[in-house]
């Protein structure tokens, strides 16, 4: 519950300053900065739910890729690619919040390969759904549908308890309302298992490959560190550095 509840006000904290940027007269490409932009990425991870601790099992929840199939900032087409990939995500999760952050983007004056560091460090929720986009898209979906209803039940609770001060518990637009924010929740609750089910099954996989490559690393020692020993050597290319994992 206390997660929850931290998502939806952290939503609503995301919300209340896309307004007041939106609304201030002022755009955010005259005042962003750097600090701008990691404070904004910071608002999205809390909307996603993530935090620090949980890289480690995000990093679990992908599947084993090697080396040369990691999408990483290494050129300016990929980092521009990538970038896309994670505005395409803020504004799957609200249109507002992915304006805001096309103009910060917009605004640092930074080759595409930096702007991708930035938003990799500082915005791992976003980057952790846009792999999953990649990865597994049903889960993607059903994960920002969650976001969705996280967002609908908090707007409903607070019209709901906006309602009792006003009218009191018993009358009958209480009632509807009590009624609608049930069925959110229920709708919610619903899927949020079905989310937590297939992550679990993710993991469970992960797991299972990374138990199989000990075990081969284990019936194959001297082969593997030759294979390491010539790799820190420079003599494999891309491929034959990556064929061992």
């Amino acid at each position: 519950m206390q997660t929850r509840y931290t998502m939806a006000m952290s939503w609503l904290l995301v919300l209340a300053c896309v307004a007041f940027t939106l609304n201030s007269g002022t755009s955010v490409t005259r005042a962003s900065s750097s600090d701008d932009l990691r404070t904004i990425l910071s608002m999205a991870n809390m909307v996603t739910g993530q935090s620090g601790s949980s890289q480690l099992i995000q990093q679990m929840n992908s599947p084993v890729q090697s080396p040369s199939q990691v999408a990483t900032p290494g050129s300016v087409d990929s980092a521009r690619s990538n970038i896309d990939r994670y505005l395409d995500v803020a504004s799957r999760i609200d249109p507002r919040l992915g304006q805001v952050l096309q103009r910060s983007c917009s605004d640092q004056g930074q080759d595409p390969v930096e702007l991708e560091k930035m938003i990799r460090r500082y915005g791992h929720g976003l980057v952790a759904l846009a792999e999953l986009q990649k990865t597994d898209p049903t889960l993607y979906e059903s994960k920002i549908e969650e976001l969705s209803l996280d967002a609908e039940v908090m707007q409903l609770s607070i019209q709901l308890k906006q309602i009792v001060d006003a009218n009191g518990a018993d009358g009958p637009q209480a009632m509807i309302h009590r009624e609608l924010l049930q069925a959110a929740m229920r709708t919610r609750l619903e899927l949020s298992i079905e989310n937590r089910e297939r992550s679990i099954m993710r993991l469970n996989e992960r797991v299972q490959q990374l138990q199989e490559r000990v075990v081969y690393d284990e019936a194959h020692f001297e082969q593997e560190l030759e294979r390491q020993m010539a790799q820190a050597l420079g003599d494999l290319d891309a491929v034959q550095a990556a064929r061992g994992r």
